[in-house]
């Protein structure tokens, strides 16, 4: 997969090997609706012999216009570009959003930015897609200014009565809802870090943990999951591969431990194989999420802790053997 940084518009040819089955949006989780939207870009790519292109923004347009605002992200930059050629993308376009392209007017943008400058030959968007300055471009805007592509609208994805969107799977997530976020990714939510070197209180409470560094990355409500981990970097991100370890793993700040300045910690424990005492630092680490186990909790001392992380590690190997 090609991706292609685009700073401005000034190049009026961006992409002049192959016209463009055209696809926007930020893809952040890249969910059942965004997957049903790829599936109809690739289609329209084969029936006018085009390249299956997604046009993202950098920053996200809310962004841009909220400074301040950090909106919470299902993907890593990393894993969206994964994810999208995973899905079979052929070339990703990473434009720029500035000044000018917020002030492009819906025909402008369709002929400057769609046509002129990405050779769009087709274009697949959501049923709530808009764009243009102030939002104000709608689907027949795309039928209006590219009278000679072919324009699509991909419908409403559910599952259960509950349509997929990455803002609603970032509420799952938040209220510890694994299940019903993963129903609507189509996957399991993946985190990824380096292992880093922590204070080894796992290992002295007879459960070793890796403790992995997350960055730029929304996490789960602080408790207890499981799920499986991998060993290395760039996991796949729809497919679980076979050397995947069963785990059990905690996100939260230890309330049971007196701390000055308590962080938010992800703390994995594998719970097959045999490991070095420091074989693990600095390794990445991906680990799908499957299953909440409970929540955040402040025990009556380590022993106890120990008690209720031993049952926790029972109940995440029968949730993983399933």
């Amino acid at each position: 997969m090609k991706v292609i940084q685009s700073q401005d518009l000034q190049n009026h040819s961006l992409l002049t090997d192959e016209s463009s089955s055209l696809t926007i949006g930020n893809f952040d989780g890249c969910h059942l609706g965004h997957q049903e939207l790829l599936r109809l870009a690739r289609r329209a790519a084969d029936e006018r012999g085009a390249k299956t292109t997604v046009l993202t923004f950098d920053p996200h347009p809310r962004e841009y216009f909220q400074p301040t605002l950090k909106l919470p992200r299902l993907f890593q930059p990393e894993q969206k570009l994964r994810a999208l050629e995973e899905l079979g993308v052929d070339r990703v376009v990473v434009q720029s959003f500035d000044q000018q392209l917020s002030q492009l007017t819906p025909e402008r943008f369709c002929k400057d930015l769609l046509l002129s400058h990405l050779q769009t030959t087709a274009v697949t968007v959501g049923y709530d897609f808009r764009f243009g300055k102030g939002r104000t471009g709608t689907l027949s805007d795309f039928h209006t200014f590219l009278p000679e592509a072919l324009i699509q609208e991909a419908g409403e994805v559910s599952i259960g009565g509950q349509t997929a969107s990455s803002s609603m799977i970032r509420k799952y997530l938040q209220l510890s809802n694994i299940f019903k976020a993963n129903e609507l990714l189509g996957r399991a939510y993946l985190l990824e870090g380096v292992i880093q070197k922590g204070k080894q209180l796992g290992r002295q409470l007879g459960f070793p943990t890796a403790n992995i560094d997350v960055k730029s990355q929304l996490l789960p409500e602080a408790g207890v999951y499981c799920g499986y981990a991998v060993l290395r970097a760039e996991a796949p991100i729809f497919e679980q591969p076979e050397s995947k370890i069963p785990c059990i793993l905690n996100i939260g700040y230890r309330p049971t431990i007196a701390q000055d300045k308590p962080q938010l910690l992800v703390e994995t424990h594998l719970l097959t194989g045999e490991y070095g005492q420091d074989a693990l630092y600095d390794l990445p680490m991906g680990i799908y999420l499957t299953h909440h186990i409970r929540g955040e909790k402040k025990f009556n001392g380590l022993d106890e802790l120990k008690a209720q992380i031993q049952t926790d590690c029972e109940k995440a190997r029968a949730k993983t053997a399933q």
